[in-house]
């Protein structure tokens, strides 16, 4: 991995860190997810269209469908996401999914665009991944699981790591096999979400009012860090190998256990330690691979 990408990656890790532990202490629903999409299309826009008239992209049927797709599969993340935030500890949920999502985008990776990475690419894959589990409680986590809150935690964290393996892989096959530029594929992206999200939102008017009212710098945040991640990251895939970009994602879980340690005063034990350091090794790992 260039160094170009490897700052690209780590960079949209510590925004991904920051707008989730800011939608932890929210823990909204669809009238939060459509606001904050609506806050993150206010600098996307201006970007597309300076972007659109520099270099006139040829928009095929095939990179409508990649907009389409990846819009739905995002929805879907989005209040999977929330629902797992108001149903258990940051601790548990974001770990999980974050770990749960690359395993998974890994093995799609290798499976579907057949890239190899070498010995020491996989070293630092697995190092990252074997962090992930340490993060998320390694061994504990068969004892958590007997704790109701907990275990919806590591449901819902399944499923949102289940939904971003699918919209990274749809995100790696707009980018990378139909070469839609980022600055185009993900503000299309943004607006048929709100166009899905809307009629769901005119029914809770009143909710919404009171959604900004509350949360209105939450919102604020999470619109404009969530993309800042996702365009970094789109970028990223650009330059390297999907099965480098999504591991080395992971060192989120490194800021999240720091800051969400100390910023929602959720504990960080000795096993969490192990991870992050497993985590720091498999990213040095991949990024001299």
């Amino acid at each position: 991995m260039s160094p170009e990408a490897l700052v690209l990656v780590l960079t949209g890790a510590g925004c991904h860190a920051t707008w989730n532990i800011l939608a932890k202490r929210c823990a909204g629903g669809v009238v939060f997810v459509w606001q904050f999409g609506l806050v993150s299309l206010v600098p996307a826009v201006p970007l597309t269209l300076w972007y659109w008239h520099a270099h006139q992209p040829v928009i095929t049927a095939e990179m409508y469908v990649a907009v389409a797709a990846s819009a739905l599969v995002h929805v879907l993340y989005a209040l999977t996401l929330q629902r797992g935030y108001r149903a258990s500890p940051f601790s548990v949920v974001y770990p999980v999914a974050r770990g749960s999502g690359p395993a998974l985008t890994v093995i799609a990776a290798v499976a579907l665009w057949g890239e190899q990475p070498s010995a020491l690419g996989w070293i630092g894959v697995t190092a990252v991944l074997a962090g992930v589990f340490f993060v998320a409680g390694g061994v504990r986590l068969r004892g958590l699981l007997t704790a109701d809150c907990a275990r919806r935690g590591v449901y819902w964290g399944v499923a949102t790591g289940a939904l971003v393996a699918t919209y990274t892989v749809l995100d790696a096959w707009a980018v990378k096999s139909l070469g839609m530029a980022p600055l185009i594929f993900y503000p299309l992206s943004l607006i048929v979400r709100g166009v899905v999200l809307t009629p769901l939102v005119v029914a809770r008017a009143s909710t919404a009012r009171s959604e900004w009212r509350n949360n209105r710098a939450a919102i604020v945040g999470v619109g404009l860090l969530s993309p800042a991640a996702y365009l970094l990251a789109l970028l990223a895939l650009q330059m390297a190998p999907l099965s480098y970009v999504a591991p080395v994602r992971e060192v989120s879980m490194l800021i999240g256990a720091l800051v969400g340690a100390r910023l929602l005063s959720e504990s960080l034990t000795r096993t969490r330690l192990v991870g992050v350091v497993l985590l720091l090794a498999g990213v040095l790992g991949v990024a001299v691979a």
